[in-house]
């Protein structure tokens, strides 16, 4: 009866019928459409499940609380660092060696802070597999690791400056106590599961390894025994070994973060807030979720295929011209997203999570080359000793030496060795130096130009082991 007599009104009121018959079909479409977003999106989480790869932030948490992670312990390594403090110190001007202090300071640093700094490496001796706590009561990741990050790249700047000193005050065996505790801070790093903190123990790696080059440059390896050496090049294998492996391990927890952000666009926004420090209204927020939810999870989608299928099977390799080749479909995807005028409301997933990762790629490989060319050039020194004159080419290390010669992780070509009166680049002066001795480097960096213009490590990227025989003018190239 009822329906009788609505079907009779609408066929009276044929402008109120077609409006009502829009709304409805409108809703219906709507409705549709959140449905199949949700069916799609359910569908790549079950994938990435039976991947391993967990997709909420919780689930990480728990992971780490099964690795025995410390709540107590996390906190004192904090409270000891933030008991190391360089405010009120001059800060490092580019002609320096030093990373954090100036050398003329570090002395009255060091006996103004000698009880902070002897608490602080015996708890790097003593806990040396510790996992870090996070507080993960709150929505925003980054402000959560963001802290502990700070404070163990400040460190290794530190452990860093203290090498380069004791080296200057002829204590060798300090310098090594130095050089060791910055890999347990390294490894506190890569023990962690997220892409942020992975790039952080590349930073730190990157640091520890400076100490290294600078000391080769400055002819101060021969404060090292022979066996120093050696075990500090036998274990540039297993630095790499571990950063290789620990790559794929980051990208899947950060595509797990994108399937969180996916499925909950309310934690979007809520992240959205942090990043922008800027509050977002609660009638903003819901209207964002039902306006736009089903194009959030149908972004969230493209973005963990991206992740899946165009990343992660690439983790495994070097940062090759055929790598920068295969890399090229994700980077369209990026461009055509970032490029779109409502690219934070039709595109919000992909254009937080799609980030420019051909510079996180080439930051691995220029790591892996750190590490051959580190041990490559210890190598050299090495066989400097036994033999007493430098090798010819870089063939004559192996059995010896190296079980065969490295390769450049960007060109899948040998390392190579150059001998004699060599130019190097001077960032402090922007230009070009002298030196007499040796240098071993890696070449091919496609996103860098040929290697004649890199070997002088002007851009930093390609490492180049410069080993200073003899300087003209008695100075050049010191600091």
């Amino acid at each position: 009866m009822n329906g009788q007599k609505i079907g009779d009104w609408l066929r009276r009121h044929p402008a109120a019928a077609g409006c009502f018959s829009f709304f409805a079909v409108a809703a219906l479409i709507f409705f549709s459409f959140d449905s199949y977003s949700r069916i799609r999106l359910a569908s790549e989480i079950q994938t990435l499940e039976r991947m391993g790869i967990p997709c909420n932030i919780r689930e990480v948490a728990e992971l780490q609380k099964k690795q025995g992670v410390s709540e107590e312990l996390t906190r004192e390594f904090r409270e000891l660092c933030n008991g190391i403090s360089t405010d009120g110190f001059s800060t490092v001007t580019p002609p320096s060696r030093m990373e954090q202090l100036e050398l003329e300071d570090l002395p009255k640093f060091l006996s103004g802070h000698g009880q902070e700094l002897r608490a602080a490496d015996q708890f790097l001796d003593e806990h040396p597999d510790l996992i870090l706590w996070h507080d993960y009561s709150g929505d925003y990741l980054w402000g959560v690791l963001l802290p502990e990050l700070d404070l163990i790249q400040r460190y290794v700047r530190l452990n860093h400056d203290r090498f380069y000193y004791t080296l200057l005050k002829n204590d060798p065996a300090e310098a090594v106590r130095n050089f060791d505790r910055s890999a347990i801070l390294r490894d506190y790093l890569l023990r962690d599961r997220f892409l942020i903190s992975y790039l952080a123990a590349i930073t730190v790696e990157t640091i520890r390894l400076k100490s290294l080059y600078e000391a080769a440059f400055d002819g101060n390896l021969e404060s090292f025994d022979a066996a120093t050496l050696k075990r500090w090049a036998d274990s540039m294998v297993d630095v790499e070994s571990r950063f290789r492996a620990g790559f794929p391990r980051a990208l899947s927890d950060e595509l797990g973060a994108a399937a969180e952000i996916s499925q909950n666009p309310q934690t979007f926004c809520h992240w959205l807030e942090m990043s922008e420090s800027e509050a977002m209204s609660e009638w903003a927020e819901i209207s964002y979720r039902c306006l736009f939810g089903p194009t959030h999870r149908l972004d969230g989608v493209t973005a963990i295929r991206a992740y899946r299928r165009m990343l992660l099977p690439l983790t495994s390799e070097d940062y090759t011209p055929e790598t920068v080749r295969k890399l090229a479909p994700y980077h369209d995807l990026r461009d055509s997203r970032m490029k779109s005028g409502a690219a934070i409301v039709l595109f919000p997933v992909t254009n937080f999570f799609l980030w420019d990762v051909s510079s996180g790629f080439q930051r691995v490989s220029a790591l892996y080359a750190r590490c051959r060319v580190v041990r490559t050039g210890l190598a050299v020194e090495l066989f400097l000793r036994k033999y007493g004159r430098l090798p010819e080419q870089l063939d004559e290390l192996v059995p010896e030496f190296l079980p065969g010669v490295p390769v450049s992780p960007f060109s899948g070509k040998p390392l190579q060795i150059e001998v004699g009166t060599l130019d190097y680049y001077r960032p402090e002066t922007k230009s070009i130096g002298k030196f007499e001795g040796y240098r071993v480097y890696a070449d091919g960096d496609p996103a860098d130009p040929p290697v004649g213009l890199t070997r002088t490590g002007r851009n930093g990227r390609i490492p180049v082991w410069n080993r200073a025989m003899k300087l003209p003018c008695g100075e050049e190239g010191k600091e």
